[in-house]
């Protein structure tokens, strides 16, 4: 058992380690405030690090045992409750969190420890305390990798790994002190790779921060903060510089979009495009590439094989040509011209199918607007309207 051991030094290990990562912790929760469960990751690990404590201190002072074995116990369980809810809060800061939930558990140890004394054994302690453990973090790791199918973070293996292993720690730990022999694992051994899968966790948390700080970052300078689509960058960045046959390039511009915010204001403007760039989005097929290219004017790269360009620029033009802008009077109809270009043997470089695009829109502008003009035709094509 754990008392013919050195326990001490085991506890006084694994109460510094609980100390490391909550000052570790705490620092990034300062550091960064906005994100949700760091503070609650912090807390955990100086519950978990009291009761570590409190574990030496009845070791040391038999005539408390029974009430610092309980104690020790509650913080244990409570520890445990609070840094899986806290990986669970980290890994989705969106998620409902019902704080009084994690309480719960540790009022239950209470309540046993208070009628049957369990906790006045040894081995019912160990086997409770390590139980929970495989429990909360097998639980964990779930979710951390069910999560990333919403974010994607390279970094969440190495944490959902980090918990399953220490899962299995915990498990295999439980079922040594159930049994009081250790054929696997010593407990100094299991409780030496405990102070390490910790270590790792907190490293791993502060690794998970960045990377969702790092990806922000790159949303942000990727993408239009008022519609949402990809802006001229991001689109220079995605789309080959070098296309291939048929693939084709769409400018889009709205029709006296000056005039409109002019007359109804720019928050009606603003309303405009960000409604067009929803409908236009779900009009381009899945395979198509949609950005603001500044101001009033969209860009669209179609692969070769989404089928007719122009076919699916008439769709788009009518689709806006159809819509309801609450914020402008309904008989005032907001239109947009475009500009189709196609790469070919001849003319495949990203920006020079862009230029001959940008000269077709020109084109669908002085011939009228609320039309396409194809640059491969160097004609215009009038809409059909009805």
């Amino acid at each position: 058992m754990a008392t013919e051991l050195d326990l001490p030094t085991v506890l006084f290990l694994q109460k510094t380690s609980y100390i490391a990562g909550a000052v570790t912790l705490g620092y990034l929760r300062l550091s960064f405030s906005g994100e949700r469960g760091v503070g609650l990751l912090a807390v955990s690990f100086l519950i978990l690090a009291a009761g570590s404590t409190l574990a030496g201190y009845a070791e040391l002072h038999p005539a408390l045992y029974g009430v610092l074995s309980l104690i020790n116990i509650a913080c244990a369980v409570l520890g445990y409750c609070l840094l899986s809810a806290a990986f669970v809060l980290v890994s989705k800061p969106k998620r409902k969190f019902h704080p009084w939930l994690v309480f719960v558990p540790m009022l239950g140890i209470l309540f046993a420890g208070l009628v049957t004394q369990f906790h006045l054994n040894n081995t019912y302690r160990a086997v409770t305390f390590t139980s929970l453990g495989f429990l909360a973090f097998a639980a964990t790791a779930v979710v951390v990798m069910r999560d990333a199918r919403r974010e994607p973070l390279p970094i969440r293996k190495l944490v959902a790994g980090t918990l399953a292993a220490t899962s299995l720690l915990s498990l295999t730990m439980a079922i040594e002190f159930c049994f009081n022999t250790f054929p696997i694992l010593g407990v100094v051994d299991g409780f030496s790779l405990m102070i390490i899968s910790k270590f790792v966790l907190a490293v791993s948390i502060v690794i998970f921060i960045s990377e969702r700080q790092q990806t922000e970052i790159r949303q942000l300078a990727n993408r239009d903060p008022l519609t949402g689509l990809y802006n001229r960058r991001a689109f220079g960045e995605i789309v080959p510089s070098s296309l291939q046959e048929g693939d084709a390039i769409l400018f889009l511009d709205i029709d006296h979009f000056k005039q409109l915010n002019d007359h109804f204001g720019h928050a009606a403007g603003d309303q405009v495009l960000v409604m067009m760039a929803q409908a236009i989005q779900s009009t381009t097929p899945s395979s198509a590439l949609l950005a603001r290219q500044g101001g009033e004017e969209f860009v669209i790269f179609l692969p070769a094989e989404v089928g007719d360009a122009k076919l699916h620029a008439e769709r788009i033009r009518k689709t806006v040509a159809d819509l309801h802008f609450p914020a402008i009077a309904s008989e005032i109809k907001v239109t947009i011209s475009v500009g189709i270009a196609r790469a070919s043997r001849q003319r495949a470089g990203l920006s020079e199918v862009c230029r001959q695009a940008d000269r077709a829109l020109y084109l669908a502008k002085t011939g009228g607007r609320n039309r396409v003009c194809d640059a491969d035709h160097n004609s215009l094509q009038q809409a059909s309207f009805g």
